[in-house]
C-alpha cells in the first residue's frame, strides 16, 4: 500500500524529483495517496454499513465523476489532507515504515525484543486491520514472550480497522485500563 502511495506522489509531474516551492507540489498524487490510505484504513464492512450504494448529493453532473456518498468522503479527506502534510515528509515517514526492522537491531526478533528487557506488554490486535493483521500480532506476542516479558495478546473485533484504535473508544480503553492496573 504504502508504495504505491509513494508511486503516485513521485508520478506527479509537481513533484519534480522533491524540489518544490513551499506550500506547492504533487497535490495530485498526494489526493490519490491519501484515498488510497484511507481504503486501507477501515473495513469494507464499516464502509458498507456507513455508506452502502448511497448516492452523491451531486451525483450525475460528470458522468465519471463522483456518485457515491463514499467517494465524496474520500475526497473530502483527501482535499483536507493537501497543504497539511508535506509530500516530501510523507514520503520519508512513509518509507522508513516500510524500512524499519525490528531483527536489525539484534540479529533476529527475538533476540532484539530481549534487549528491551521489558517486564509486561499488552499487544492488541483487531481483526479487521488488514495494515497489521491479527497473524502479525500474535507473532509480536509470542516474540515478546520468549524475550521473556509477561504479555497478554487481546484479539478485538471492530468494524473500524486499522482506525479502530482511534474511534473504537469502547474496546480499547478498558482493555488499556485493564493492563495499566497489573502495572
Amino acid at each position: 500500500m504504502r508504495s504505491l502511495q509513494r508511486e503516485l506522489i513521485r508520478t506527479d509531474g509537481a513533484w519534480a524529483g522533491g524540489h518544490y516551492a513551499p506550500g506547492e507540489g504533487p497535490r495530485e498524487g498526494m489526493r490519490l495517496a491519501r484515498k488510497l490510505g484511507m481504503i486501507s484504513y477501515r473495513s469494507a464492512r464499516e464502509w458498507s454499513e456507513r455508506f452502502g450504494r448511497e448516492r452523491a448529493k451531486d451525483a450525475g453532473i460528470d458522468a465519471f465523476g463522483v456518485e457515491f456518498e463514499i467517494e465524496a468522503y474520500l475526497e473530502s479527506r483527501a482535499q483536507s489532507f493537501i497543504g497539511a502534510f508535506d509530500p516530501n515528509c510523507y514520503l520519508y515517514l512513509s518509507r522508513a515504515m516500510d524500512l524499519f526492522d525490528v531483527a536489525e537491531h539484534g540479529g533476529s526478533v527475538d533476540k532484539a525484543l530481549q534487549r528491551l528487557r521489558l517486564q509486561q506488554a499488552l499487544v492488541i490486535g483487531v481483526d479487521s486491520d488488514i495494515l497489521f493483521p491479527l497473524h502479525q500480532q500474535q507473532a509480536l506476542a509470542e516474540s515478546l514472550r520468549r524475550s521473556g516479558a509477561d504479555t497478554r495478546f487481546l484479539e478485538l473485533a471492530s468494524k473500524q480497522g486499522h482506525d479502530s484504535f482511534l474511534v473504537d473508544m469502547e474496546r480499547f480503553r478498558p482493555a488499556i485500563g485493564d493492563f495499566l492496573e497489573t502495572l
